[in-house]
């Protein structure tokens, strides 16, 4: 999914925020919620992260007007202490809520060197690298995850079998910032397969590497619980809001810490420029690529060339966009 596409067209990411910030307002989203989202979707395909870019405007509008999700919350602070705070998304998705969240938490980890940021009844709140990289952005290193309270099995439909080994796909995300180098940012998802790869060629690798589908599974339940129960999700209330808007019944978690805590910041950050350089420098590829970088690094040179490029959009996933543009009666800008 995340491959550049082979056919596409390059628009200036600028463009694509205005029009999936106009977009949102038009499915009738808070005007500063709608401006947030188009800037955190448009950073996604400026790292090449297509799957959690602009081209999930579509579904997000239609779950905005047909109230699937709350177009307009009222983001609430249940809980607070010196090193931590929950919020409360009021049935909307999860981006805004995760985002105070996250930047509420942020001067507590300056402050007491860890800290740990909450939010439940919410719907998605996409890649969870948008909060751990702002937490970067203020010198600290984070973990982010959503999870949710199950009360069904088989991911609605998509795992039909109920395959444990396929079990749930919640995102997280680990960031370290370095110096020179590229940081480190393993923005990922817990199955071990992505969500197309389903078949009996996928099936067959369960015999033969059972271990990394029981590590899979680990994750995915940990993941879920800690976004999910963790935050409150196994509650009354929760259950309420589910009732009245059926695409919230999520919730999602942020630990900060400052990068300072144990160690000099710049000794911490050298530290990482270490790693990813040597690996670089040292280490084999994995079969079938031309470079061995670990994660963070790509997403880092895609995001300086597009930025001045321009994003190659994929012409599918752009024919997609621009009805959604028709639907809600935005027209794009490079059209």
């Amino acid at each position: 999914m995340n491959r550049p596409p082979e056919e596409f067209k390059r628009i200036p990411v600028e463009q694509l925020r205005a029009f999936a910030a106009a977009c949102l307002k038009a499915a009738g989203m808070r005007a500063d919620h709608a401006d947030q989202l188009a800037e955190l979707l448009t950073n996604g395909d400026l790292r090449g992260v297509r799957s959690h870019g602009t081209r999930t405007i579509s579904g997000y509008c239609r779950a905005l007007r047909d109230g699937n999700v709350n177009p307009r919350p009222d983001l609430k602070v249940l809980k607070e202490t010196d090193t931590s705070v929950l919020v409360d998304g009021d049935g909307g998705l999860g981006y805004a809520p995760m985002m105070m969240a996250t930047e509420m938490a942020i001067p507590k980890a300056k402050a007491k060197g860890v800290a740990v940021g909450g939010t439940c009844h919410i719907g998605h709140y996409g890649s969870a690298g948008h909060y751990v990289r702002r937490a970067m952005r203020e010198g600290c290193t984070a973990f982010s995850v959503q999870g949710g309270h199950v009360t069904y099995w088989g991911e609605d439909g998509r795992n039909k079998t109920r395959q444990s080994a396929y079990w749930g796909n919640p995102p997280i995300c680990f960031g370290l910032p370095g110096q020179d180098e590229p940081p480190l940012v393993l923005d990922a998802a817990t199955c071990i397969l992505a969500d197309y790869q389903r078949g009996e060629e996928f099936d067959a690798l369960q015999e033969l590497i059972p271990a990394a589908f029981f590590k899979s599974m680990g994750y995915t339940g940990v993941a879920t619980a800690l976004g999910g129960a963790f935050v409150g999700m196994n509650s009354p209330e929760a259950e309420a809001v589910t009732k009245r808007w059926p695409g919230a019944r999520q919730g999602g978690l942020v630990l900060v810490m400052d990068i300072g805590l144990f160690a000099p910041a710049e000794a911490f950050r050298a530290g990482i420029d270490n790693l990813v350089r040597g690996v670089r420098e040292h280490m084999a590829p994995v079969r079938g690529y031309a470079e061995a970088t670990l994660p963070g690094t790509i997403e880092s040179r895609n995001e300086q060339a597009y930025r001045r490029d321009g994003v190659p959009y994929g012409l599918e996933d752009l024919a997609r966009i621009e009805a959604t543009g028709r639907e809600f009666g935005v027209t794009p800008p490079w059209a």
